[in-house]
């Protein structure tokens, strides 16, 4: 038997209760969820899903804890990270649907999160799915992986940058970080 569609309050409630219990790297995953609960309108057309890797454009959001990046917007064209490339493209998000699945310690046991999810009826057998689904969370953890290492290589930029007393290097850098 399929589930029920879930209603916009339901989806509205489960964001909230995500960012009222994890802690997030940087500002973007606030950013992003708390804009998409500002439009009602958008949020009819948001399926909360669990297994999204074949389906776009597919927002992740991942707390700490889980390895995976903050907050990325898979499209058909690109990998979109910038909070203000992603807002813009869910600003133009009027009439389809936008895929969200979110990643947080306990997920594939939290009730909560399950309430909200969302089945989306496939051509594809279980296996498959299961495996593009490794594919995207492979993929997901390298690309935290090489931002990680981006995010050293710059921490040790800015050790030296303090050592040397360069201030405008040390800002530079700092808007290069908080832009990671």
């Amino acid at each position: 038997m399929n589930k029920p569609t879930v209603s916009p309050l339901a989806k509205k409630r489960f964001i909230n209760w995500f960012l009222d219990n994890w802690e997030f790297r940087g500002e973007t995953p606030q950013k992003v969820l708390l804009s998409i609960l500002q439009q009602d309108l958008t949020l009819n057309n948001i399926k909360i899903i669990e297994k999204g890797s074949f389906l776009r454009p597919l927002l992740v959001v991942s707390s700490l804890g889980t390895g995976m990046p903050p907050c990325l917007l898979l499209t058909y064209e690109t990998i979109i990270t910038k909070t203000e490339s992603i807002l813009d493209y869910l600003s133009t998000l009027y009439s389809s649907n936008l895929y969200l699945t979110l990643y947080f310690p306990g997920r594939n046991s939290c009730l909560p999160f399950f309430d909200v999810v969302e089945e989306i009826p496939l051509p594809l057998d279980e296996e498959k799915i299961k495996s593009l689904q490794l594919d995207l969370e492979i993929q997901l953890l390298l690309a935290e992986g090489e931002n990680e290492d981006k995010r050293n290589k710059i921490m040790t930029e800015i050790d030296l940058a303090l050592a040397k007393r360069k201030k405008d290097e040390f800002l530079r850098l700092a808007r290069m970080l908080k832009n990671l």
